[in-house]
């Protein structure tokens, strides 16, 4: 996250609610996300370690975190 942006917290609870989007999402899928470091909660975390993100879909401005943050931006999994 850059500077002066919201910081979602890193917490079990917001995993959850993560993965309930994460898990069916097709950028995720196609690009077995889950396989590299953070893994999930990337609005948290940062971007994916995988070696190269295709984008399928964005599934992140669904997602309950992203609206009870105020996130701008979607495609956490290969954006800081």
């Amino acid at each position: 996250m850059k500077s002066g942006e919201i910081k979602v917290e890193d917490t079990e609870a917001n995993r959850q609610i993560c993965m309930k989007y994460c898990g069916s999402c097709p950028t995720y899928k196609h690009n077995s996300l889950g396989k590299s470091e953070p893994g999930a909660l990337f609005c948290a975390r940062g971007k994916s370690c995988a070696p190269s993100v295709k984008e399928v879909n964005c599934y992140c401005p669904a997602c309950e975190i992203f609206d009870k943050n105020n996130l701008a931006i979607g495609r956490f999994c290969d954006r800081d």
